[in-house]
């Protein structure tokens, strides 16, 4: 049987959490709305999938390469809330406490960092489990790597990408090329919106093709194109993921260590997440000859 690993986007994780939850504060007035909403989600997550491999990736502030090929790149994104921001690192501390790795590059996005470890794992392999919204993930799933989406519980593999989207993964790319991106700043082809283009990626295979046969498209879809054309070569550079950030991380460093319990308590108390000290006190290990399972 494959050893199973799973990278968490963190960073998405972060977002979904601050939103999800009303502001909470520890008895000190700390903010710990995202904190708290964290952590649930990634100990839903070790319930669900009892992970003995998991890395949690962050998106750092900053520039990444893309910026230097596109100034305009995410140039529409707003800055993140200060109030999410003070609650990162207590967040980041919680994670390591609790065994979990964390990965992180200057220059680099979340995404890159956890196409270039899932590409390792294939080939050392392991199956690779990605825990994503982010469509833009969908480019990397093949028979060893699938994509869990941690809002909607929605598992997809090949077949579940033709099914929600009507291409395949190896399409993706050149799929949202020409849709574009509004959240990224990526400007698609006029006109064009998922519908279009799937139809055009299920005629023609592929954007090459539909390059070559735009004379056989409508005037306007033409047109389209033909004004849109330096531009996707552009859009194909900003969407796909870098298979091969220089990172010196092997998929075997990522187990899941023992987790300190003593300071997660310490940390938990401190920030009045009572409930979570209670799962602490509680804690049993469920053993048997297949499995062992435990939160943290």
């Amino acid at each position: 049987m494959d050893k199973k690993l799973v990278l968490v986007d963190g960073s998405s994780y972060l977002y979904r959490a601050f939103y999800a939850l009303p502001p909470l504060t520890s008895p000190k007035g700390e903010p710990t709305g995202a904190i708290y909403g964290f952590i649930r989600m990634i100990s839903n997550l070790m319930k669900e999938l009892n992970p003995e491999y998991i890395a949690v990736v962050f998106d750092l502030p900053g520039k990444t390469f893309r910026h230097e090929k596109y100034r305009e790149y995410k140039a529409t994104r707003k800055e993140t809330p200060d109030e999410l921001k003070v609650q990162i690192p207590r967040i980041k501390e919680i994670i390591k406490l609790w065994g979990i790795k964390i990965l992180e590059i200057p220059g680099y996005e979340a995404d890159d960092i956890i196409a270039t470890i899932a590409k390792k794992a294939v080939n050392k392999g392991f199956e690779v489990i990605i825990v994503t919204p982010d469509k833009d993930m969908m480019q990397l799933i093949d028979e060893k790597i699938l994509i869990l989406n941690p809002v909607t519980g929605e598992i997809f593999d090949r077949e579940k990408v033709k099914e929600k989207y009507g291409i395949y993964p190896e399409q993706f790319v050149d799929y949202l090329s020409m849709i574009g991106d509004t959240v990224d700043n990526i400007i698609g082809v006029r006109g064009v919106g998922p519908k279009t283009a799937e139809k055009l990626l299920n005629q023609y295979g592929d954007l090459e093709n539909i390059l070559k046969h735009k004379d056989q498209l409508k005037p306007k879809l033409k047109e389209a194109f033909e004004e849109a054309e330096n531009r996707l070569k552009e859009n194909l550079f900003l969407v796909s993921l870098e298979k091969n950030v220089d990172i010196n991380i092997l998929p075997e460093d990522l187990k899941k260590d023992k987790a300190d319990l003593l300071k997660l308590k310490e940390i938990f108390k401190e920030l009045g997440f009572k409930s979570l000290l209670k799962e602490i006190e509680r804690k049993k290990v469920v053993e048997n000859k297949a499995e062992q399972k435990t939160l943290f």
